[in-house]
Order: C-alpha cells, then structure tokens, then sequence
C-alpha cells in the first residue's frame, strides 16, 4: 500500500489542479479592438489554410497583420495573392534579422509596432480559430486581467507527436499549481504557449514588449515571466474551445521541434533535467514494467501504479480534448520523453549547435 500512495496522491492532485484552469467562454463585453499578429518563416504549407481561416472569424473590431520574416519558400507570393480575401488583412515584410535578437520575438515585436489593437493576439501560423475565438478573447478581457494564454487542441499527424504533444498539457495539469499561477503574480508559476497569445497593448509596451526578452528562445513564457515581475496579471486558460493546432506533419519535424524547447524550458539546468529524467522514468516508465510483472505473476498490486498513471493521462488527455488510444500508453510517452530530454542534454554539453528554420538558435 506503500508503494501505491503516491499515484493516488498524483491521481488526486492532477483531478484538483485542474478545476482550477477556467475555460475561455463567450458572454458580453464591450467589443474591444482586437489586433491578430502573425510571424511567418518559411510557412508556405500553411499560409492559404491560415487566410482562409481568418477571414472567417467572426469579429469586426478585427484586423490581421501577416508578418513575413524572410521567407525562403514562396510564403511572400502565397500571402499577397491570398489578400484581397478580407479587407482586414495587413501584410509586413521583414528586414534583416538584428544580431542580439532572435527570430520570433523580433517579428512579434515589429508585428506590435504596426498593431492599432486595445488587445495584441499572437498566433501562430499552424492554427486554427474557431470561429467565434476573438469573441471569447473579448470576454476574458472584461476581467481584470493583463494577459492570457493556453495551449491549444493539437491536430497530431504522426505517432511521434501523438506520444508526446499530449504531455504540454499533462506537464500544466500535473506539475504547474495553477491556482498560484492565475492568483498570484509569481513568475516561477508561470506557463504559456506561443500558439496563441493575448495581451493587453499598454501592458505590453509599459514592459517594453518583446524587446525585454529579445534573446530567448522560449519568448512566450519569457515574455509572461516579465508580466508578473511587473506586477501584471497574466492568466492561463482552457482555449480548447476555440484554438487547434497541426504544429509537426514529419517524425523528424516533432523530434527537432520538441528538442528546441525542452531543454530551454528549464533554463538549461542540467540538474533539474537529471532530476526529471529520473522522476519521470520510477514515476511513469516504470508502472509499465510492474504492470507486465503484475500480470504475469498474478500480483495484481502491482498493476495500479500503471492504473493511476493511467488515470492521470486520460483525465488530462479528457480536459485537453486529446482522448485517444495513446492516452493509455503513458509509460512511453513518458519513455520518449526522457530520452528526448537527455538526447538534448548530451547535443547542447557537447556544444551542437541546434537550426530551425534555417537559423541557428
């Protein structure tokens, strides 16, 4: 029974912390203006898709303002020949990318400058909104809030990105106290996702936008660390709702994507990345291995680690709108997880040097 306690302390406290994370609805409120922005590097696959999703969405106190940084891959010829959809449509291009910056907070913070919004969104080019989704952004804002955000209902094309996309969610619903996250302006209970972003545009340029956290790689939980220090409320939602996202279609593109964040996401700790590794591997790989012993050998207290663990994954996988056949299989997730941690570990203490989208990180 010993052994046991522990899942059903993780099972109860997963179920509790989530009744805290508020879902994004739809009441009345005072119509804000609302800007979307939209940094694009090389995403000549998903602009058409992305246009035409916009010029759906049901606001008018709306614009959209396209961003292309730079592109290599026609994304510039894609944008201009799909303007004349919505008059709500604004497209920037991109100069030369400054040396102490990287890509993505400069083509936000440029994409803030040109914005006439009482309410900044950043998304990226791989969702989708529903159609109602800046509706709902407006009520949220009727609150005393300073800035919102939430990770998405993932579109998952391989069986990579189905092991791990799924755990950006378990991550927030077991480990982040999101009470402390959305009460208290604590900048250590801080979470974000750049998917979809939305701050209020005096918040943001009193922090001094995206030039506060110009060298970050993981600029969206940057950027709502510098809120909180200052004071601002910045809150994270269920968005589920009214935001999806197809973010990797290859095996390869959702191993480098992820390897681009996991680390970071630590602050390079190499400490705290061991200490996960081997938290994550007694904690939810090995329930895996007792529960194959559990019924071989017809011990079957062995088999409720994995049961909890289990129970853990669908009760977030439930919430997250992500329900599915590898929701049952968290010991691999979490198994893929590890080694995706370590593999990164290993690259970053050897000095590889990691690319994405052609530019060094």
């Amino acid at each position: 029974m010993v052994i046991i306690l522990p899942f059903i302390i993780g099972v109860l406290w997963l179920v509790i912390n989530v009744q805290f994370l508020r879902r994004m609805t739809i009441q009345s409120h005072s119509n804000p203006s609302i800007s979307v922005l939209i940094p694009l590097r090389d995403e000549a696959t998903n602009v058409q898709c992305l246009m035409k999703n916009l010029h759906n969405i049901d606001y008018e106190q709306a614009e959209f303002l396209f961003y292309d940084d730079q592109s290599t891959d026609g994304t510039a010829a894609l944008l201009q020949e799909n303007q004349s959809l919505d008059t709500r449509f604004r497209l920037l291009y991109g100069d030369a990318l400054p040396s102490d910056w990287h890509g993505k907070p400069h083509a936000c913070q440029r994409l803030a400058e040109q914005a006439k919004g009482d309410i900044l969104v950043w998304i990226d080019a791989d969702v989708t909104l529903h159609p109602k989704a800046l509706l709902a952004t407006a009520t949220m804002f009727e609150r005393p809030i300073d800035a919102l955000s939430g990770f998405p209902r993932f579109d998952m094309r391989n069986w990579l990105e189905k092991l791990l996309t799924p755990l950006l969610h378990f991550f927030v619903h077991a480990h982040l106290p999101i009470y402390l996250a959305n009460c208290q302006c604590m900048p250590a209970a801080t979470a974000a996702s750049g998917a979809f972003i939305a701050v209020r545009r005096d918040a943001y340029f009193e922090i001094g936008g995206h030039t506060a956290v110009k060298d970050e790689v993981v600029e969206d939980v940057a950027l709502f660390r510098m809120l909180k220090k200052s004071g601002k409320r910045a809150m994270l939602y269920n968005i589920t709702d009214f935001v999806s996202c197809a973010m990797y279609a290859t095996v390869r593109d959702t191993w480098h994507g992820f390897q681009k964040n996991c680390f970071r996401g630590i602050q390079h700790s190499y400490v705290l990345g061991c200490l996960l590794i081997l938290f994550y591997s007694i904690y939810f790989v090995m329930p895996g291995v007792l529960f194959i012993i559990g019924l071989s050998t017809q011990h079957l207290l062995y088999t409720w680690p994995f049961i909890c663990i289990t129970a853990m994954r669908l009760v977030s996988d439930y919430v997250a709108k992500q329900l599915s056949i590898f929701s049952l299989l968290m010991p691999v997730s979490a198994c893929a997880y590890c080694v995706l941690l370590g593999t990164t570990m290993v690259q970053t203490a050897r000095k590889k040097s990691m690319y994405w989208k052609g530019r060094k990180l």
